[in-house]
């Protein structure tokens, strides 16, 4: 892999639409969709559909399962992190590397912004993505 690739922009990868939920959701409702869609995390969106906050399965086994909380009796607003980091579609691959490596992030949130600078949700990058993108270039390398 040479600097060409982790310059290409992260539309280039398969991301995924993210899983949302609004504010004032239950922690039962983020794991139900989580498990249902194999998620390792959810944005959580205000009415506008402005991105707020994310939910991720750490957050999950810290914040809810660590404590022994009953899932149905917390909101997300209680255990998500408030306006996460977030990329454009547009950005280079080697910024989200960055910001994963930087962070500790497993996920970032890719969004559309509007005049105010409110962020919406569009797509949702992960390690996995990268790495899957990765593994796939250097078996196209070997074929050449």
């Amino acid at each position: 892999m040479d600097a060409r690739t982790l310059s290409l922009p992260i539309s280039t990868l398969d991301y995924k639409q993210p899983a949302t939920v609004q504010v004032g959701s239950t922690v039962s409702d983020v794991i139900d969709i989580m498990q249902v869609e194999g998620f390792g995390c959810i944005l959580v969106v205000d009415d506008e559909q402005r991105l707020v906050g994310i939910v991720t399965d750490r957050d999950l086994l810290g914040h809810v399962c660590g404590k022994r909380l009953d899932p149905s009796n917390v909101l997300v607003e209680e255990i998500m992190s408030e306006n996460p980091e977030s990329l454009r579609a547009s950005d280079p691959i080697a910024f989200a590397l960055n910001l994963m490596h930087l962070g500790h992030f497993r996920h970032v949130p890719l969004c559309i912004w509007d005049d105010q600078q409110q962020a919406f949700p569009v797509g949702l990058i992960s390690t996995r993505d990268i790495l899957d993108h990765v593994a796939i270039f250097i078996e196209n390398q070997g074929r050449v």
